[in-house]
């Protein structure tokens, strides 16, 4: 069967056929990719049914040329035939789009699937060990905030502090009040209130953290009104919002396992895993596509009646 000249003459062109059209979707991703196009996966629906229509069609094409019965060996050859030589088309495709037509395709692609990547994580939800880490951090840069405050000028250019004593108790209630809120604000986030559950979504938490960390200044600053270390609290709390972006949970996570996707330096390198993919779903649609169009070892005939047969009973 395959050194039948027919059989080649036909799987030639539906490879080439599959190739065509893997190639269109190509196209078709790239200026997706160029106009921001959201709805990708239309894509990916439509290669899946251009891919099992050729399979489906080169088939039966096939089987009405095959002057034997044809099984699903038979068939399913048929289906891994064309994948191949549709495959073997794209292959060359990509080396040729990714060197003439979209030299920064592979770039392109990368961002593209970090950013799939990131969006995903952002749906996860905030382990206990993230939590932990991030009210630590938090209460690091409330510290390092204090810290600078209490050994700056600020305390010593107030004019109502005329003595060492005086400012030496300013910075104590200053030291109270930084430990007081820290605490407040660590208890509501390790809490995890029933109704702020999906605000410990990795993307939703730092704007929650953010919101909570001054609705607890608010509150403090309301229980605390007329302590002389309330402003520079204040101001503490508020020189630290601005650096909590750099302790973001999503952040963390996709800088620790963004390696996890796939990058490819080489055409080549792209246009081989990219192949053997497609290879893989012309085996899979092929494995329907020989089910649905080989013939049974048995099939049902029909009844022709001979000349010979008497319908009718006659009366002797």
């Amino acid at each position: 069967m395959l050194k039948d000249k027919t059989f080649w003459k036909i799987h030639l062109k539906w490879g080439v056929i599959a190739g065509i059209m893997l190639a269109g979707i190509e196209i078709l991703k790239m200026f997706a990719r160029k106009v921001d196009y959201q709805a990708a996966q239309l894509l990916d629906l439509a290669m899946i049914i251009g891919f099992i229509l050729v399979l489906h069609f080169g088939v039966k094409e096939f089987k009405e040329s095959y002057p034997e019965r044809l099984s699903f060996a038979k068939a399913f050859l048929s289906c891994i035939v064309t994948s191949l030589i549709g495959v073997a088309v794209l292959f060359g495709y990509d080396m040729l789009h990714y060197s003439v037509f979209e030299k920064d395709g592979l770039q392109q692609k990368y961002n593209t699937a970090l950013g799939k990547y990131k969006q995903n994580l952002a749906k996860d939800t905030l382990t206990n060990a993230e939590l932990t880490a991030y009210t630590d951090a938090a209460t690091a840069i409330l510290n390092e905030r204090k810290e600078e405050l209490l050994n700056g000028a600020t305390i010593k250019k107030d004019s109502n502090l005329a003595s060492d004593s005086l400012r030496q108790e300013l910075r104590d209630e200053i030291n109270s009040g930084i430990l007081l809120f820290q605490q407040y604000y660590t208890d509501k986030l390790r809490s995890k209130p029933e109704a702020d559950k999906d605000q410990y979504q990795l993307g939703n938490f730092t704007p929650y953290a953010k919101r909570v960390l001054m609705e607890t200044l608010v509150s403090y600053t309301e229980q605390n009104e007329g302590k002389a270390s309330t402003p520079y609290v204040q101001e503490i709390v508020q020189q630290t919002n601005d650096n909590f972006a750099s302790i973001d949970p999503l952040e963390k996570r996709y800088e620790e396992n963004k390696s996890r996707v796939p990058r490819y330096d080489k055409n080549g390198q792209y246009a081989a895993v990219s192949a053997m993919m497609y290879m893989l779903y012309g085996m899979f649609f092929g494995l329907f596509v020989a089910m649905f169009n080989y013939t049974s070892k048995k099939p049902i005939e029909n009844f022709v009646p001979s000349d010979n047969d008497d319908t009718e009973t006659t009366n002797p």
